[in-house]
């Protein structure tokens, strides 16, 4: 068995549905998808690629504390603010569940 740390494991299968979620919730709110995809670091073509696995992205976007903590960093997002990167890292952790992993230790 390969030693990861819980990051590692986040950023191959968590934290490319959060910006695709992240990404959908703009879009939502009328940012254009060019804009949004630059504004989040994510090409439209891993957008639409991963917007397509809606099992995932319900789980992650159907989760009341998870949604809610989207809609913050997107509210940042949309208003010019910083979004702090331990505000990723809350909502990272919460995620994991959705995918099977334990949460990490922060």
């Amino acid at each position: 068995m390969k030693w990861e740390t819980p990051c590692e494991q986040a950023f191959n299968t968590v934290v490319p549905y959060l910006r695709v979620a992240i990404m959908r919730r703009l879009v939502e709110r009328k940012v254009p998808v060019k804009r949004a995809a630059k504004l989040i670091g994510l090409s439209a073509t891993s957008y639409e690629k991963r917007v397509k696995d809606e099992s995932k992205l319900k789980s992650l976007l159907g989760n009341p504390d998870i949604s809610d903590m989207i809609d913050g960093v997107v509210s940042r997002i949309i208003s010019g603010e910083r979004v702090e990167e331990t505000t990723f890292c809350l909502l990272c952790s919460k995620s994991r569940e959705v995918f099977g992993l334990p949460p990490c230790m922060i």
